[in-house]
């Protein structure tokens, strides 16, 4: 399902209120989630996350039969950002035992009350503290992704073939 589509969703069955821009659509491996851009002051938000539950969850179902992707939701007022159904999915990783020590002092000093959390608020605290770092990170990589796709590279049976460089008599 392309972005269009789901624009095409929303359109028919969100209010206006939540349709204040475009929204932001992000697609990960295991999830698609949606932003709605509001014209209203972010307190809100609460009150639009309830009234248009039903049309988001009829939304959502359709876009997850076509695509076999969970859908998430939030929604944004200027620079406030809200989601409502967040995931959390168990990543893998190896640590020192310098950073395992700091995640069990922040467990031991009521922080956070596992390792995973402790990890959780180190990088939710890293993401705060470098936002405006990240957002131009995030761009420069969505650049990235554009300039890629315009590739199209083809499947060659042997190597490519080099024209000769000018003046090259070989």
């Amino acid at each position: 399902m392309h972005d269009e589509e789901i624009q095409r969703l929303i359109n028919q069955y969100l209010p206006i209120e939540v349709r204040a821009g475009l929204p932001d659509i992000r697609r990960y491996s295991d999830e698609l989630l949606i932003i709605l851009h509001i014209s209203r002051p972010a307190e809100d938000i609460p009150l639009l996350r309830e009234q248009t539950r039903r049309q988001r969850m009829r939304i959502a179902r359709e876009i997850e039969r076509q695509t076999g992707l969970p859908v998430a939701w939030g929604m944004r007022s200027a620079d406030h950002e809200v989601l409502f159904t967040t995931r959390t999915v168990p990543v893998m990783t190896r640590l020192g035992r310098a950073e395992r020590e700091l995640l069990d002092l922040l467990v031991a000093v009521g922080i956070a009350d596992t390792r995973s959390s402790a990890l959780a608020y180190i990088a939710r605290a890293f993401a705060y503290e470098h936002r405006e770092w990240l957002a131009e990170a995030r761009l420069a990589v969505g650049e990235m992704a554009r300039v890629r796709a315009r590739l199209h590279l083809q499947p060659r049976s042997g190597p490519p073939v080099v024209p000769p460089e000018p003046g090259d008599d070989a």
